[in-house]
């Protein structure tokens, strides 16, 4: 049972245009009570839902490129209803010194490095909140 302070309460919302990938973050996370995702499948479809939607965490594809960056410092600067320092997570192929100084820069907590594993993306949203917040009020 989850309680309205519990696992399920949390958003994060889910920027990623694979839909085998989205939807299987997605469908892990519900039946292992982690979170509620909501899938997106660009930075566009992301910023109409953010125009309603209040996401506790964000868990975005790099694939993007410069849009990607772009979303991210809008994020921090406060361009969404959403909390402007909610944990980011990246997920990118490739990543250079100049990608991982960038990410520093917008408070990036985790990168994710593609392919990766299943375990990895629900350890990596696990640790995003500590486990106090987890427990029942």
């Amino acid at each position: 049972m989850t309680t309205p302070g519990g696992a399920l309460a949390r958003k994060v919302l889910l920027i990623e245009p694979d839909g085998l990938v989205r939807g299987t973050v997605a469908s892990v996370c519900r039946e292992m009570q982690i979170a509620r995702v909501r899938q997106t499948i660009s930075v566009a479809s992301a910023e109409q839902w953010l125009k309603t939607g209040a996401p506790q965490a964000v868990l975005i594809s790099l694939v993007e490129g410069d849009a990607a960056l772009d979303f991210l410092s809008r994020l921090r600067a406060g361009a969404f209803r959403c909390e402007a320092d909610m944990p980011v997570v990246a997920m990118t192929r490739v990543v250079d010194a100049a990608l991982v100084a960038r990410l520093k820069e917008l408070d990036v907590r985790r990168l994710l490095l593609q392919p990766f594993r299943l375990h990895d993306v629900i350890h990596t949203l696990e640790q995003l909140w500590p486990a106090r917040e987890a427990l029942p009020a």
